[in-house]
């Protein structure tokens, strides 16, 4: 049997918020459970390459990605049978309305802010890993995070 998998798997096109998140994972102790990919096609090939049992707790997606959005993603994840059950949480620097409506219409878990300060990403990391953590999926500090 294969090892468990990640806990989070995080999708971010750009390198510096890349970079920044994960410096509040290890900030947090929690580097080793994410692991990190640039867009949708790298998420998928991933995900279908392991089993379900290696399947992740959340995964998060950046609203805006090349090729497929965060609306694209979710949605093939939600008719998906073997993925319809991961909890997907869309961040982003700023989301209208309009567009967060149609995200959690489209199954997001939640759409929640990036940080704009290191201390703000920090509290973002931490209500990831709760969530990640939890059966019900509350996060502590999520609802602070909300769009």
């Amino acid at each position: 049997m294969l090892p468990p998998g990640f806990k989070i798997l995080l999708v971010e096109d750009d390198p510096d918020d890349r970079f920044i998140i994960d410096e509040a994972f290890i900030a947090i102790g929690y580097e080793a459970e994410i692991k990190k990919f640039i867009d949708g096609d790298h998420l998928f090939q991933y995900l279908g390459q392991i089993e379900s049992h290696q399947y992740p707790a959340l995964i998060v997606l950046d609203s805006v990605l090349p090729r497929h959005d965060a609306v694209d993603i979710l949605a093939i994840l939600k008719k998906d049978p073997r993925y319809s059950g991961i909890r997907v949480i869309v961040y982003s620097t700023v989301i209208s309305p309009q567009r967060k409506e149609l995200l959690l219409a489209g199954g997001a878990y939640a759409c929640i802010k990036k940080g704009a300060t290191m201390e703000e990403v920090i509290t973002v990391a931490n209500a990831l890993k709760a969530i990640a953590e939890s059966d019900t999926g509350a996060g502590s500090g999520v609802t602070n995070q909300l769009i």
